[in-house]
């Protein structure tokens, strides 16, 4: 099977987040590059206030990459799963987990050579398809 682009994960996390964010009725703004510090601003309360959103996309079970010090307590993180080309390939939907900032600091572990938060931390009832935590649209 070759090999997916990162980026082109990454991105395909950050689209499939603004498209649910806005089917629940959140107005969004994609930030896109490099040299941002969230990936998705969505408003709330008819424009009176700011969700901070970060995403954090991947094909495998696996762990995401992330690390404690970067995990800010008043951003919400959202990690999508994709699937595989293959799942994807035969309808299998993405899955989502919804957490704050402050919930993911002490999921954080060293594995090989950086900082992630394995799959199985996050398939869990309190972060799975949990978008009742982001404040109402």
């Amino acid at each position: 099977m070759p090999q997916i682009d990162r980026n082109i994960s990454h991105l395909a996390g950050e689209f499939l987040v603004a498209g649910e964010l806005a089917r629940r009725g959140y107005p969004v703004s994609l930030t896109l590059g490099n040299a941002k510090s969230v990936d998705i601003h969505a408003e709330t309360s008819k424009g009176k206030g700011m969700v901070r959103v970060q995403v954090k996309a991947q094909r495998r079970k696996s762990n995401w990459t992330i690390r404690e010090d970067s995990i800010e307590d008043d951003i919400f993180y959202i990690f999508v799963f994709l699937q595989t080309v293959e799942a994807a390939n035969k309808n299998e939907t993405p899955e989502y987990f919804v957490a704050r900032g402050e919930e993911l600091k002490e999921l954080v572990m060293n594995w090989r050579i950086r900082p992630g938060i394995p799959y199985a931390c996050l398939n869990k009832e309190q972060f799975k398809e949990k978008w009742d935590k982001l404040p109402a649209p």
